[in-house]
């Protein structure tokens, strides 16, 4: 098992087809590798006290989460986790929530995304390595696009009830 610092995290949802990002305000948090087969992680996450209807209704209805979450710095890119809330418990300045999840996006696949795409463009050579340069500067647009894929895909397997 890894341990790391929960940077910061945010929901991610789907709002008439396109997929938007709310921050949620992280008073603390960490995140486990359990380095297992099923790739589970688990997050612990202190929010703040009036995201509990939220997060208690969302455990109730057995629903899902996908989340994006900065583990260790800031400046590090989020990797994005299929959750369901294990546990909430209500603390004097906030509640913590216990999430189970399993990583479904990671730095690798955006950088994979371009990839396909500068092959799909026909880049080549030294025009190839400067494009590539250029797209991961703004990974913000592949990711998006990949979230949304992502998305979908999980909304069609069934195998997930997304919030």
């Amino acid at each position: 098992m890894k341990t790391f610092k929960l940077y910061s995290i945010y929901l991610l949802q789907n709002e008439s087809g396109k997929v938007t990002t709310s921050s949620l305000k992280l008073d603390r948090g960490l995140i486990i590798n359990m380095e297992n087969s099923k790739q589970t992680w688990l997050i612990e996450a202190v929010v703040e006290k009036d995201l509990f209807p939220f997060f208690s209704e969302v455990q109730q209805d057995d629903k899902d989460l996908l989340l994006d979450v900065v583990i260790s710095r800031k400046d590090n890119y989020p990797a994005t986790l299929i959750t369901k809330v294990s546990e909430i418990t209500q603390l004097s300045n906030g509640i913590s929530i216990l999430m189970k999840g399993k990583l479904v996006l990671g730095k690798d696949d955006v950088l994979e995304d371009v990839i396909e795409d500068l092959v799909a463009d026909n880049y080549q050579g030294e025009e190839f390595i400067d494009e590539f340069k250029r797209r991961k500067a703004d990974l913000t647009a592949y990711s998006q696009r990949t979230l949304e894929e992502i998305y979908q895909e999980l909304e069609k397997t069934g195998d997930y009830r997304l919030a």
